[in-house]
């Protein structure tokens, strides 16, 4: 039998406790429906591009690991470390984080690890190389069970892109006009981004160019990932195989 429903007493003491429930249900309903958003991108990055690409040699790249052995290294140890701890403010700004500097200083391992926490934590996470990213779009052209156009918008949807190596890729054409689409709807959008890369802006910029284009695409590329970033720079002696 149906019954109506009693409403609500109007007392102070009333409006206190069913304000404070409502504001606790509307909490409840946005976190669930953020874990539903989370789940559902999830799905999507292994259905597209299988895991989030992180490669077993750097499945063991996490801030617990990485040397903070000189001011240059802990100040950049810190950057990163919060960075990850507190990402959900970074990432409503559309915070990212440009690491460049020499071979072999770390700007990877930094990298990871941000990715593994974040992952770890439930976030959705896609660290590639730009070699590998544009692989993973070209393989698009002729698999059946993704579309091109769905490995793009999930390059510009994740919540958090992790590009490593920026300019070692071969250039192009459609890799500079590819990678400007994804950096430009991530910018409109304010998804933050992750970029390391071995190279100063202006190499940078050559390196992506291909010869005989305007690098216009290019620079305006790395110039609004400069100003939707923290520029780490991480230039010293290559401590890979040292003790």
């Amino acid at each position: 039998m149906w019954k109506p429903i009693a409403p609500r007493c109007k007392c102070e003491q009333a409006q206190i406790y069913w304000a404070e429930h409502d504001r606790k249900e509307a909490e409840r309903k946005v976190a669930e429906e953020e874990a539903e958003r989370r789940k559902a991108m999830q799905e999507r990055i292994s259905r597209l591009l299988g895991q989030s690409g992180i490669k077993k040699r750097f499945q063991q790249r996490t801030f617990p690991n990485f040397r903070c052995d000189t001011a240059g290294r802990r100040e950049n140890y810190n950057v990163a470390k919060e960075y990850a701890d507190n990402f959900a403010y970074h990432k409503a700004k559309g915070d990212g984080l440009y690491i460049e500097g020499t071979n072999g200083t770390g700007k990877t391992h930094l990298a990871a690890a941000i990715a593994l926490q974040l992952i770890g934590e439930g976030i959705p996470v896609i660290c590639k190389t730009s070699s590998d990213l544009l692989q993973d779009i070209k393989r698009s052209f002729s698999f059946e069970g993704a579309k091109e156009h769905e490995v793009l918008d999930i390059y510009k949807k994740v919540d958090l892109l992790i590009i490593d190596d920026l300019g070692k890729e071969q250039c192009s054409d459609w890799s500079m006009s590819t990678l400007y689409a994804i950096m430009n709807d991530r910018y409109e959008d304010m998804k933050p981004t992750i970029v390391t890369t071995n190279y100063n802006a202006s190499d940078l910029a050559d390196a992506l160019t291909p010869k005989g284009y305007d690098n216009t695409k290019i620079v305006a590329i790395i110039s609004r990932l400069k100003e939707t970033s923290t520029v780490m720079t991480m230039a010293w002696e290559d401590i890979r195989g040292s003790v």
